[in-house]
């Protein structure tokens, strides 16, 4: 296999893990625990591209949760930070979101396809620069605006965040077209 194929494989194997955010949050349980958040994804997605040979690190940046289940109107802000990685191939820092597996292009998330060279799309729109290590405090969540984040709304909104996920996976399995003679 030539190293844009080991890319790309390792890339499928990760994006393809279940996304949830009441997964693993670390890469060494990742597999293993068979489901995890951009934290656990982009971190094995960095360590498997390092154990390759690259330079890779870590990116973040500001976004807003999209607008289902309906339980994100609990919250008091939309906003997150998500988490994905970046890999110096042929000299250019190129973004690789592994986020999303693809059952969840059913519910209009972005699910990503790499080529092994160029960017891939983000799991979710920046809103705002990307942020490096050493590039001066993380982004933080309405850090701006002074909101307290209610933790029983926001434990809520996870419970049905990954409760709506579920379900889209069951109704993309249910609505895929079939193979075999009939």
């Amino acid at each position: 296999m030539d190293a844009c194929a080991e890319r790309i494989a390792l890339f499928l194997a990760v994006r393809d893990v279940p996304y949830a955010t009441d997964g693993a949050h670390d890469a060494e349980t990742l597999m293993a625990f068979g489901r995890g958040d951009c934290l656990a994804k982009s971190a094995y997605l960095i360590e498997g591209l390092r154990a390759l040979g690259y330079q890779v690190r870590r990116v973040r940046w500001l976004y807003y949760l999209p607008d289902r289940p309906a339980e994100v109107r609990l919250l008091p802000s939309r906003e997150d930070v998500h988490s994905a990685a970046e890999a110096l191939i042929d000299g250019r820092w190129t973004l690789v979101d592994a986020t999303h597996d693809p059952p969840l292009a059913a519910a209009g998330l972005a699910v990503a396809a790499w080529d092994g060279i160029t960017d891939t799309v983000p799991a979710y729109e920046p809103r705002g620069p990307l942020w490096r290590a050493g590039d001066g405090p993380a982004p933080v969540p309405n850090a701006d605006s002074g909101e307290i984040v209610d933790a029983e709304g926001g434990g809520r909104y996870q419970q049905a965040f990954n409760r709506w996920l579920r379900e889209v996976r069951a109704g993309a399995a249910t609505n895929a077209p079939r193979s075999g003679a009939g």
